[in-house]
């Protein structure tokens, strides 16, 4: 990879393909030491292909993919799409890193695009599930305003996860508290690889 910052950008049909790999590697590398080896060896990568196929194929008004990418490569992803629950009205899902380039601020700039999409929209209560014993990635969801809403035991297919929640007012100024961050952060990372 390229010393370039990354770039956030909305995604397309086109990069379904890419994200369904993205995604694949994190749940079979990143993933791995938190859910059973079964699990983890169960992920096909074709299934994933065909979902995010679908997820472009079927995109509605109120909801978005956005992609960070290096060299032209999908590096990062996240989605918010609408919910018809009683509890939530949107979730954030699809939130991945490369394995080997995490803790370089592409999530916080995926998190930041999230948080303005989900602030246009108007969403008012926002989640997000996580692997429950992934305690770097709760800790970076805590980080950006995110609060533990439930845990379920039984979890997603046998793993227990945790559910967050964005709510109210969180949106705006976070996005931009972060903004600063990640920008601050990356002009160090840009410098110190230059």
């Amino acid at each position: 990879m390229s010393k370039e910052l990354p770039v956030v950008r909305q995604a397309n049909a086109y990069d379904a393909a890419s994200i369904a790999r993205l995604i694949h590697r994190s749940h079979t590398i990143s993933f791995a030491p938190f859910a059973l080896e079964e699990w983890v060896g169960s992920r096909d990568i074709e299934e994933y292909r065909s979902k995010w196929q679908s997820v472009f194929d079927t995109a509605g008004d109120n909801e978005d993919t956005y992609v960070a990418t290096l060299d032209d490569t999908v590096v990062g992803s996240v989605r918010v799409a609408q919910l018809q629950s009683s509890e939530f009205d949107a979730q954030l899902v699809g939130m991945h890193v490369e394995p080997g380039l995490t803790g370089r601020g592409i999530g916080s700039l995926l998190m930041n695009r999230a948080k303005v999409f989900i602030e246009e929209q108007g969403f008012s209560r926002v989640e997000l599930g996580v692997i429950a014993a992934n305690t770097g990635t709760r800790r970076f969801y805590e980080t950006h305003g995110w609060l533990l809403v439930r845990e379920l035991a039984d979890g997603v297919e046998g793993v227990p996860v945790v559910i967050y929640e964005l709510g109210p007012g969180r949106y705006a100024a976070l996005a931009d508290r972060h903004a600063e961050h990640s920008a601050s952060k990356q002009r160090t990372l840009h410098d110190t690889e230059s």
